[in-house]
């Protein structure tokens, strides 16, 4: 929430009128009501926090040159603040407008400005590894959007410190679509009497171009996973995925690939749709994922008595997944088979009573595997090894293929 500047506004009656709301708070009083509360609430939190900051007092903390340098160079916009500054050199019809990316925390990570505005900003100590957020500054737009995660914009003296009553400042979080976290902050600043109400806007459009260059930026990443690593991929003996650090998918073999798998660590096992447990393997600044296939006795449950299931257990994690009628056929098909399995003949043979399903039947299979991954193997089809499937009989019934044969409680694919 925001004072309304339209472009009727007059601003130098608003500025009047907030230096009086400023000063009636801080001395005991109670400003107007057109005051924003995220603004009064800061203000609150500002006179009575640990640094009990006065209204005359602008300090805000530094980090060292160090920390700044390894903030740049690991934060997600390093790419982008080229493009940004450019953005805003481009656009910025005032020259005495200042532009400021800020990581999460807070902390002016990159500034641009013209030589008439950037003076002024080293005045306020508006430098690149200052602190904004609102431990240290106070109430400021930076500090409010540190603290809610949301655009926000303050004109003259809704900031606390009156070394800053003579700015407006906006600030946008700009987002990792990876995480939906907020990354950075884009803020500009310049001299409250010359504020333009498309200020907002502008912001918006930075931090927007911040996010999509993010977006771009881990594009090349993924490109360059596939890149380094096809070869790797290519010599599986089976499925298997190239992930990033974060899990996102950059390439897929053998398998209809999800977009995102869960962040991976060393020694992992985890469960991938399509492909089964896993294990991940580091490949220079990705992971190679390929099924690990059964270690030991797996027990695939399936629960029949409403919406086909299956649940296992056995082996890492338990999981469970939701299955078609016809899977959970299938399933009870390759389970009686045994180890010999069935070919996509014989079970279009079992399935519709005829051979000349065969390609809907592989079709079927293709989508099962990536429902239950390693539970079923190929050429023929049938349970993995050690793979012990289990339905309880009085669900049959209705499950009975063509020919009618009936199956037994437990079903198990020896070594």
């Amino acid at each position: 929430m925001t004072v309304p500047i339209r472009s009727t506004t007059d601003l130098t009656v608003l500025d009047r009128d907030l230096r009086r709301d400023h000063d009636a708070f801080m001395s005991g009083g109670v400003p107007r009501p057109d005051v924003p509360g995220d603004v009064i609430e800061s203000w609150g939190r500002v006179r009575a926090g640990k640094h009990r900051a006065t209204p005359d007092a602008h300090h805000p903390g530094h980090i060292s040159p160090d920390e700044l340098e390894l903030r740049r160079a690991t934060h997600p916009l390093r790419d982008a603040v080229e493009p940004l500054q450019r953005l805003f050199a481009q656009s910025a019809d005032d020259a005495s407008m200042a532009l400021g990316v800020f990581d999460a925390d807070g902390v002016l990570l990159w500034r641009g400005g013209s030589s008439t505005i950037l003076p002024e900003a080293d005045r306020l100590d508006l430098v690149e590894g200052s602190r904004w957020d609102e431990d240290s500054t106070a109430t400021t737009a930076v500090g409010l959007a540190v603290h809610h995660r949301r655009p926000t914009r303050l004109f003259g003296a809704e900031h606390y410190c009156s070394s800053l009553h003579g700015l407006f400042c906006t600030a946008v979080p700009v987002h990792d679509h990876r995480t939906g976290e907020m990354v950075a902050i884009a803020g500009l600043a310049g001299p409250a009497l010359q504020m333009q109400p498309a200020a907002s806007a502008f912001t918006s459009a930075l931090a927007a171009l911040g996010e999509h260059e993010v977006t771009l930026a881990h594009q090349r990443e993924l490109a360059d996973l596939r890149f380094s690593g096809r070869s790797q991929l290519a010599g599986l003996h089976g499925p298997g995925l190239l992930i990033d650090d974060d899990g996102w998918v950059a390439e897929g073999r053998g398998c209809t690939p999800p977009v995102r798998v869960a962040a991976p660590t060393d020694d992992m096992r985890q469960f991938v749709p399509g492909l089964g447990i896993c294990v991940v393997e580091r490949l220079g600044k990705g992971w190679l994922v390929r099924p690990a296939g059964p270690t030991g006795p797996v027990l695939a449950q399936l629960d029949l008595s409403g919406e086909p299931s299956v649940t296992v257990t056995g082996d890492g994690e338990p999981w469970r997944t939701v299955l078609t009628r016809r899977h959970a056929q299938i399933l009870l098909l390759l389970a009686d088979a045994g180890e010999q399995g069935l070919t996509s003949q014989r079970l279009s043979q079992l399935l519709f009573g005829d051979d000349g399903h065969s390609v809907s039947v592989r079709a079927e299979l293709s989508r099962l595997r990536r429902v239950v991954g390693a539970l079923v193997s190929s050429r023929p089809y049938r349970l993995a090894p050690r793979v012990e499937l289990r339905v309880s009989p009085d669900q049959l019934d209705v499950y009975r293929a063509p020919a009618g044969r009936r199956r037994g409680e437990r079903h198990r694919n020896p070594a």
